[in-house]
């Protein structure tokens, strides 16, 4: 089973993506409500090396010889990828060796450094988050450590719009109740505009958050917030493209290493492997019997994940 990579799974902004996944699980100086991978473990703002450069390039370019399809290659996964002092290298070492556009997804927070920021100059797109323009919404829904404020995420957006030549799509995280206020959400938007990004994409709820406070918005409320935000504004739309039909026998050993990492449902699955439905049911059914995995129930959809 692959340490460092996962997928290629769909992604709604970037396609077929090779997640490279270089942070010990639940290792984040946020502990976002909305997240994914679930309650962060370890809240630390200390960077370090975690892993082997050569290690993870090489698993990264291995996958890519066996993936039919992957639009990009992205630093993201159990935390927050710029903690990791090797990011550099690793993106520098997997650039020199496959054409593969690369990602790095960020929370944002280290931004304001000059070291990260060069760190992260060799990528194609970065895909930085900003939830909030208030420092106690920003602390109601990041919950970040206490040495990180919301300001010194601004500036540090507004410092890699200058001195970094790649695509910026920033991401914001529409909860209900929370950053949806018209007051907050026209802060939000007349800060993004200073910052000159490439794209503002709008995201809400879409898989079991860690916290159930964070509610999902609809998309009717979503699409007027795009047309509030302006031209460079979408909403994240659902994955549409086909899967990539992974080979049989490997499928739910790569099930496994996804479903640590982020919640699928089966259709998800379906996109990602190729694989019949109703074989994707029964592979479930034994998982879950095996105490592999557990379902959870989101809205109208069943999310699967792994459990610890």
């Amino acid at each position: 089973m692959a340490k460092f990579v996962f997928g290629p799974v769909p992604s709604r902004r970037l396609g077929f993506s090779l997640g490279v996944d270089i942070i010990p699980r639940k290792y984040c100086n946020f502990d976002c409500i909305y997240c994914q991978v679930g309650k962060t473990a370890n809240k630390e703002v200390t960077r370090k090396p975690f892993f082997e450069i050569e290690e993870v390039a090489k698993e990264v370019v291995e996958e890519l010889h066996r993936a039919e399809r992957t639009d990009f290659v992205t630093f993201s996964g159990s935390g927050e990828p710029t903690l990791n002092l090797n990011i550099r290298s690793m993106i520098h070492e997997i650039k020199q060796r496959v054409d593969t556009p690369v990602a790095v997804i960020t929370n944002g927070s280290l931004l304001s450094l000059e070291e990260v920021r060069n760190d992260i100059r060799e990528a194609d797109v970065v895909l930085p988050s900003l939830d909030a323009a208030s420092e106690d919404i920003f602390r109601l829904i990041n919950r970040p450590h206490p040495s990180i404020g919301v300001a010194s995420i601004i500036e540090g957006l507004k410092r890699l719009r200058e001195d970094y030549h790649g695509l910026i799509w920033l991401e914001i995280m529409m909860i209900k109740g929370m950053n949806d206020d018209p007051d907050e959400v026209e802060k939000l938007r007349d800060i993004v505009t200073r910052l000159g990004v490439d794209k503002i994409h709008l995201n809400t709820v879409t898989r079991p958050p860690s916290e159930t406070t964070a509610g999902r918005m609809e998309n009717y409320d979503l699409e007027k917030l795009q047309v509030f935000f302006g031209g460079t504004c979408e909403v994240i739309s659902s994955f549409k493209k086909n899967g990539v039909h992974a080979e049989k026998l490997k499928w739910a050993e790569m099930l496994m290493s996804i479903l640590r990492r982020r919640s699928l449902t089966v259709n998800d699955i379906a996109k990602i492997t190729g694989v019949s439905l109703p074989q994707i049911e029964e592979a479930l059914r034994v998982m879950e019997a095996e105490g592999r995995i557990e379902a959870d129930f989101f809205g109208d959809d069943v999310y699967y994940s792994a459990i610890d």
